[in-house]
This record gives structure tokens, C-alpha cells and sequence, in this order.
């Protein structure tokens, strides 16, 4: 979903425009309080695009996980309005793993800073090299490679892998992938892929597959290097090709769930 800000926005864009300023009103509003002013990089937006995938009750989730449930509470003809009630895993849909998911005492999903939620967004184009092997994984090689072309990874960014899985989400046994001995198999990030992207400083990483790390990891390797680092890592998203190599800012609303180790999210690139 695209939209000009040459045109008259919707609601919601006009909101976005504006997040970087707003983000900066409301802690000055709590900084009589412990919270702090906090600044994040200047941008300017020509359009924006949803990086999320809408959520409903036949979505793809982690096998053996929670699925998506609506239930409805109150209707129109019963209550004059409507009420539902959502029940769902952490993990389901487009969501942020916070580092306290594999590492005790680090930080929690309403702990990530604002500064690492409105950051500058990369993309890596692994869709030709995802087809040709399913196992596929990101090299520190490859992203050597990709700044070779693109500059370096900026520090403070969202280093995004598209494999072109996105596109495979309302079709959940291709989105899983799983063979005859129950073994998924999707691409991801090596563990020493991420471990270059730690020495970039990174805020964290991004893919549009269930896991950062290749379906058939069974020691998630990339997890571990990655959230021990404090760093977060969102996964299934939603409408990467759209997006440029540099140049977009990513807005990352995740709910800010007390002590939770994911959290869904709504995830906007802002394009200059």
C-alpha cells in the first residue's frame, strides 16, 4: 500500500508525517517524570508503505504456537455496537522480538528505546539466491557485497532480508514449508551474518519469513547472537519490494506489552 503526500493523505499518513516531531512532544511532555527527551535522525517522506501483514482467524503461524482468534463479544443488533476479543501468541503476524526473548534480564518488548524504533531502513535483495536454495543463508560476504554497491550499513538501522517470502503468507503451507520429516525450510540469517551486522551497530534486523534464522535451525543461532547484543529482530513482513535498497525510514509501532519478549506491530517505511 503506497501513498503521495502530494495528494490530500489520509488520516494515518498525516499522523506518520508528523511521528518524528510527535515522538519528541511526548517525552518532553513525561520529563518532569524519569522519562527523557529523546531525539531521533531528521527525515523528509514522499509516500509510505505497510510493511504488515493484516491479521485474521486462517493466518500462518509458528507450528505448535498460538493461532489468530477473533471473538466476538458484543454485536450491532445485540449491543448497538461491536466488541471483540483477540487471543494470539507473541510471535503471530508481523512482530518484534525483544532481546529478553532468548536472553534473561535483557531488555523487554516496552524497553525498546523510540530511537531504535523510528530508524533509517536497508534491504537486502536475497529473493533469486532464497528461490535457488530454500536453506539459504545470509553471508557476511553477501553484505559486504551489498555495501560495496550501497554504501555502508548505516549504524542505528533496520537491516531488512527480503526473500520474497512475503509474497507466500496467505498460503500457508508454502509460507511454512515443512517436508515429510517435519523439517521447515525457509532462508535466513547465518549467525555469523549477524555478528557483522552487531560490529555494524545495527538497531536490528528484519525478514519476511517465521524466523530470522533458516527454517530448519534448530539451535537459532542468529537469535542468540542478535538478542544477546540488545538488539531486535521483526519478523513476517510484509510488502518488501516496494521498498528501495536506501534511503527509507522505518516506524516500527510495537505494542509496548510490560515485560513481553515479542509483540506484534505495525511497521511503515517512510520513502523521501
Amino acid at each position: 500500500m503506497q501513498h503521495s503526500l502530494n495528494q490530500t493523505p489520509p488520516r494515518g499518513l498525516r499522523v506518520l508525517c508528523g511521528v518524528a516531531a510527535l515522538a519528541a512532544v511526548i517525552s518532553t511532555a513525561h520529563a518532569a517524570g524519569a522519562t527523557a527527551v529523546i531525539g531521533v535522525l531528521p527525515f523528509t517522506a514522499s509516500q509510505a508503505i505497510d510493511l504488515t501483514h493484516a491479521m485474521h482467524d486462517d493466518m500462518v503461524f509458528w507450528p505448535g504456537g498460538v493461532p489468530f482468534k477473533k471473538e466476538r463479544l458484543v454485536d450491532y443488533d445485540t449491543g448497538g455496537y461491536q466488541l471483540h476479543k483477540f487471543i494470539m501468541g507473541e510471535n503471530t503476524g508481523t512482530h518484534v522480538d525483544a532481546p529478553s526473548h532468548f536472553i534473561k534480564g535483557n531488555r523487554s518488548i516496552d524497553q525498546l528505546a523510540i530511537d531504535q524504533l523510528i530508524v533509517p531502513l536497508v534491504v537486502f535483495d536475497a529473493k533469486r539466491a532464497a528461490a535457488a536454495d530454500n536453506d539459504y543463508e545470509l553471508t557476511p560476504a553477501d553484505i559486504e557485497n551489498w555495501e560495496d554497491e550501497n554504501g555502508a550499513v548505516p549504524a542505528n538501522a533496520l537491516f531488512v532480508m527480503n526473500t520474497g517470502w512475503h509474497n507466500r503468507f496467505d498460503q500457508p503451507q508454502r509460507y511454512i514449508n515443512m517436508d515429510d520429516a517435519g523439517v521447515m525450510h525457509f532462508p535466513g540469517f547465518s549467525a555469523a551474518a549477524a555478528e557483522l551486522l552487531v560490529a555494524r551497530n545495527v538497531a536490528g534486523i528484519g525478514i519476511d519469513t517465521l524466523s530470522i534464522d533458516h527454517g530448519s535451525s534448530t539451535t537459532f543461532a542468529a537469535h542468540v547472537v542478535m538478542l544477546a547484543a540488545n538488539k531486535y529482530q521483526v519478523e513476517n513482513m510484509a510488502a518488501l519490494d516496494a521498498l528501495p535498497a536506501t534511503g527509507a525510514t522505518a516506524v516500527i509501532g510495537v505494542l509496548p506489552v510490560r515485560d513481553g519478549s515479542q509483540a506484534q506491530a505495525q511497521i511503515f517505511a517512510l520513502l523521501p
